[in-house]
């Protein structure tokens, strides 16, 4: 079954992907990843550019997030409940823990991370304020994914090449089994070594992120059920409110 996107959702789709780009990208690296035809692209970026979204580097004909990404920055950090009411939330989970502790959202096909804290350890990890990872792969993005939509659901999956029907049962399984837990955990899906555990965050009954320890594999097997209580504690604390 095919879960197509719509005209408006491609546009976005390839904006979200330029901004989660830590490099500018070409139209036809754009189009491969996208795997968009570079005719209706090509359509896309000149929308995007007109409204000073994204701009392009002629000289290396490359596509960067654009000038109107400031004001959409601005406006956030000033009337966002996010920035201010998730960093206590997060200080206290890395505080009971010990270890490094942050907030995700689903945007398009990828978890972002709104903020994180940073362990006093070392600890090499991917997440940081600003970078996201895909909706199918640690255990932030699971728990997120878990409590999606049906429908959203699939077509995350078919983005992934996720469509024998044996590997969406075995998926649709394995988010039931989020469900029924309540949390999820993962052991090397992002960073070797590095384990997460992620619980989701509701308004009402709509999953809007995850709240998430990261720690190496053994530090986490030893404190497991202290953990778990922590981040589900965390989760219910979350999203702030004005």
């Amino acid at each position: 079954m095919t879960h197509s996107l719509s005209a408006n959702e491609k546009l976005l789709q390839v904006l979200v992907h330029i901004a989660a780009s830590n490099v500018p990208l070409q139209a036809q690296q754009l189009s491969t990843e996208m795997e968009m035809p570079i005719s209706s692209l090509y359509r896309y970026l000149a929308l995007l550019r007109d409204w000073n979204l994204i701009e392009e580097n002629h000289g290396h004909n490359t596509y960067s997030a654009g000038p109107a990404a400031l004001q959409l920055q601005r406006n956030f950090e000033m009337n966002s409940p996010l920035p201010d009411g998730v960093r206590p939330i997060l200080k206290r989970l890395q505080q009971q823990t010990g270890e490094m502790s942050a907030y995700m959202v689903a945007v398009g096909f990828n978890a972002l991370c709104v903020d994180s804290i940073d362990s006093p350890y070392a600890l090499r990890c991917s997440y940081e304020k600003g970078q996201s990872q895909p909706l199918i792969r640690g255990a932030s993005a699971k728990v997120i994914l878990a409590y999606l939509p049906l429908a959203r659901q699939l077509t995350i999956l078919e983005h992934y090449d996720i469509t024998e029907q044996t590997q969406i049962d075995t998926w649709i399984a394995e988010l039931e089994r989020i469900k029924q837990d309540g949390f999820a955990i993962s052991t090397s899906e992002i960073d070797a070594g590095v384990s997460g555990v992620s619980a989701p965050v509701f308004v009402g009954n709509k999953v809007v992120g995850a709240v998430s320890v990261m720690a190496p594999a053994e530090r986490i097997n030893s404190r497991k059920n202290k953990i778990v209580m922590s981040v589900l504690q965390a989760a219910r604390a979350l999203p702030p409110q004005h």
